[in-house]
């Protein structure tokens, strides 16, 4: 979504910005409400098709997308290319904690306390990217779609290689021990049942029976993305 946000509030229209992506849940971005990302072909193949994509002549940016444990198993050898031939994209790398795609196993980028032996060392992708010559690197909070969104169309804007590292752990792990950030409810006097919160996010916690927008409690989180994208500041805090 702040993807989505960054390249139009560019003044792009969303087909004139490639958006690559890998195999796991990045490729949920070529689904409704987003259809964001234009391909998803393998681990890693993110960063080294938007660079073909660059050398193939596009002259708009171009925006990568992977997931953690995909930068470890196969995208530091393409983002190394990248920093070499200082090739012009932005890499947003999705840091959720977990190899989400095949069934949240741990990866080396995984939290200390949930590594799957003691004595595993944890690799810290805020250490790798640096070290990979990246001058450009911003670490941000998934969840803060403004910051995020105005941080990308910052990032487009600079040129050669900019990896931004995004976190927030996998909402079904920390869903699993009942970790809930907020707790939010819709104010049915000032909702408008416009349902932008509900076409722009895609949250199954997001309800509209055909009178009203509610919250499914069991289902939400507290993330409050949806409260960015309500105009009318319909969606609250519970006192």
């Amino acid at each position: 979504m702040s993807i989505n946000n960054a390249i139009t509030g560019s003044g792009y229209k969303r087909d004139d910005v490639v958006v690559t992506g890998d195999i796991g849940c990045t490729i949920l971005g070529m689904s409704p409400p987003f259809n964001t990302l234009w391909t998803e072909v393998s681990m890693g193949a993110s960063v080294s098709m938007a660079q073909g994509f660059k050398y193939a002549g596009v002259k708009t940016p171009v925006i990568a997308t992977m997931g953690d444990s995909t930068f470890v198993h196969g995208g530091m050898p393409g983002l190394a290319n990248a920093v070499w031939n200082n090739v012009d994209l932005t890499l947003i790398i999705m840091d959720n904690g977990w190899t989400c795609m095949t069934g949240m196993q741990v990866n080396p980028g995984t939290d200390t306390n949930f590594q799957r032996a003691e004595g595993h060392n944890r690799l810290d992708i805020a250490n790798i990217v640096p070290a990979l010559g990246v001058k450009e690197f911003a670490i941000i909070d998934a969840y803060d779609v403004p910051a995020l969104t105005d941080l990308i169309k910052d990032m487009m804007k600079k040129p050669g290689v900019k990896v931004i590292l995004t976190r927030r752990e996998c909402a079904i792990q920390s869903g699993r021990r009942k970790i809930v950030y907020n707790k939010l409810k819709v104010d049915q006097e000032t909702c408008t049942r416009c349902k932008v919160c509900i076409m722009k996010t895609g949250c199954p916690a997001l309800v509209y029976d055909g009178s009203k927008v509610s919250i499914d409690r069991k289902q939400c989180n507290g993330c409050g993305i949806c409260r960015t994208q309500c105009r009318f500041n319909a969606i609250v805090q519970e006192d």
